[in-house]
C-alpha cells in the first residue's frame, strides 16, 4: 500500500467530515446557546456567577472555531489536502472538549457528557494518518486530574471525580485504533475497487472509440450516428491463405498479431479508429481527416515491405479507400461491437478487392478531397458489382505531408 497516498486520502476525507460537522455545530449553536444563556442571563444573581461568564466564553470560542473551519474550506479549499490544518483544528477541538470536562468536573454541570461526546467524535470522524490524537486524550486527563485535585478534599474525592473522563480517554483511544484500521482497510479496498475499474476501462476503451465508450458508460446505451463525410479504409494481405497452409495455428496467429499491432500503432498515432479484423482484413475509419488516411495508408505498404525483408516472406498489401456518408453505432447488448455501415463501406471494400499488391486503391472521392496533398495515377474505368463502370485512381505517395513530425519510416513492423 502507498502510505503517501493513503495519507493524502485520509486527511481529505477527515478534513470533509469535520467541515460538515462544524456547519452542524454552527447552526445549533445559537438556539442552543440561547435557550442556556437566557434563564441564567434573566436571573440577576445566576447572571453574576463567574461559570456563566465560562459558559458563555466556551460557547462563542465553539462557534468562532467551526466559522473559521468553514470559511477557511471556502477560501482556501487547498488546506483539505495537508495534514498541518486538520492537526490544528484537532487540537483546537481537544482544547475545548477538555474545557467542557473541566468545567463539568469542578461545578457538577453537564461538561462531561459534552467532554465525552467531544472525545469520541475526534476519535470516530477527526481521523488522523499520525499518531497525535491518543497524546491529546492523556494530556487532556492530565489537564482534568490536575484542576480535580486543586478542589478535591482526599484522594477518594479526586479518584471517584476521574473515573468517567478515564473510562472517556479509555474508550477513546480503543475507538482510535479501530477507526484508524478500518479506514485503511476502506481505502484499500477502494484502490482495489479503482484498479479494476481502470482495467474494465482500459478495455472497454480498446474495444470502442472514445466517445461511444463515454456514452455507453454515461447512459448505457449508444445511439447511432450519421456521418456525412467518413474515410473507409480497407487493407488485405494478399497471398496469406497459401502462406499460412504451411504455418500451425499458433505461428499463424503470431505473425497475424505482428503486423496488425504494427498497423495498430500507426492507426493510432494519426488518431484514426480501427473497427475490426476479420481474417487477415483489416478495416479503418476517419471522421475527420482524409489526409492522414491517406499517410497511414503509405505506411501500412511501407510495414508490410519492412515486415517482408526482416522476415523472409513475400506477403502484398492490397488497400482500397473512399470517402462519403456513413452511419456508425454499436450492435448488440452482449459482445457488443462498434461498426459502420452504409455504401460508402461497401464500395471501399470493392476498392480493395479490385486493388493490385502493394498499391493503393481509391475512389474519385478521395482523389477529389486529397488530391492538393498525395500524387495520384488514373486507372481505367473499373466495374464494380452494384455500380457498373466508375472511375478509381492508384495513390503513389505524397505532396506535401499533413504531419511534418512523423516519420514515415521511423514504426519498426
Amino acid at each position: 500500500m502507498d502510505h503517501q497516498q493513503f495519507k493524502v486520502w485520509l486527511t481529505q476525507k477527515s478534513w470533509a467530515q469535520s467541515v460538515r460537522y462544524c456547519k452542524v455545530v454552527a447552526w445549533l449553536m445559537l438556539p442552543v446557546a440561547l435557550a442556556l444563556d437566557v434563564p441564567l442571563l434573566s436571573d440577576s444573581a445566576q447572571a453574576a456567577a463567574p461559570h456563566v461568564a465560562w459558559l458563555i466564553a466556551w460557547q462563542l470560542a465553539v462557534e468562532l472555531t467551526c466559522l473559521a473551519v468553514i470559511v477557511a474550506d471556502r477560501l482556501l479549499p487547498r488546506l483539505g489536502n495537508h495534514e498541518v490544518p486538520l492537526y490544528v483544528f484537532c487540537g483546537v477541538f481537544m482544547l475545548l472538549t477538555t474545557w467542557a470536562g473541566i468545567r463539568g468536573c469542578l461545578i457538577g454541570s453537564n461538561g462531561l457528557v459534552i467532554y465525552a461526546a467531544g472525545s469520541t467524535f475526534i476519535a470516530a470522524v477527526i481521523c488522523t494518518a499520525r499518531s497525535v490524537r491518543r497524546p491529546m486524550y492523556a494530556l487532556s486527563l492530565l489537564a482534568i486530574a490536575a484542576a480535580v485535585s486543586v478542589k478535591a478534599v482526599d484522594i477518594g474525592g479526586m479518584v471517584t471525580a476521574l473515573v468517567v473522563p478515564f473510562c472517556v480517554v479509555v474508550l477513546c483511544i480503543e475507538v482510535d485504533k479501530v477507526t484508524h484500521a478500518r479506514q485503511m482497510e476502506l481505502f484499500q479496498e477502494m484502490r482495489k475497487v479503482d484498479a479494476e475499474r481502470a482495467r474494465a476501462d482500459k478495455v472497454l476503451y480498446n474495444v470502442l472509440p472514445t466517445s461511444i465508450a463515454d456514452e455507453l458508460k454515461r447512459e448505457d446505451r449508444v445511439n447511432a450516428q450519421k456521418f456525412d463525410n467518413m474515410g473507409v479504409l480497407f487493407a488485405d494481405i494478399v497471398g496469406f491463405t497459401s502462406f499460412s497452409r504451411s504455418l500451425p495455428p499458433d505461428a499463424l496467429v503470431l505473425v497475424l498479431n505482428q503486423i496488425f499491432s504494427a498497423f495498430d500503432e500507426l492507426v493510432e498515432r494519426y488518431g484514426l479508429e480501427k473497427i475490426k479484423t476479420i481474417g487477415d482484413a483489416y478495416m479503418v475509419v476517419s471522421h475527420r481527416c482524409i489526409e492522414s488516411m491517406g499517410d497511414l495508408a503509405l505506411e501500412m505498404v511501407q510495414a508490410m515491405e519492412r515486415y517482408n525483408r526482416e522476415n523472409g516472406t513475400s506477403l502484398g498489401m492490397r488497400i482500397g479507400m473512399h470517402a462519403g456518408p456513413t452511419v456508425a453505432g454499436v450492435i448488440g447488448v452482449k459482445r457488443f461491437l462498434y461498426d459502420v455501415w452504409g455504401d460508402t463501406v461497401n464500395l471501399a471494400s470493392r476498392m480493395e478487392s479490385t486493388g493490385a499488391p502493394g498499391a493503393i486503391h481509391v475512389t474519385d472521392s478521395v482523389y477529389q478531397q486529397t488530391r492538393h496533398r498525395f500524387a495520384f495515377e488514373a486507372r481505367e474505368p473499373v466495374e464494380i458489382r452494384g455500380r457498373g463502370m466508375i472511375s478509381s485512381y492508384w495513390l503513389r505517395g505524397q505532396i506535401t505531408r499533413c504531419h511534418p513530425g512523423l516519420d514515415p519510416g521511423s514504426m519498426e513492423a
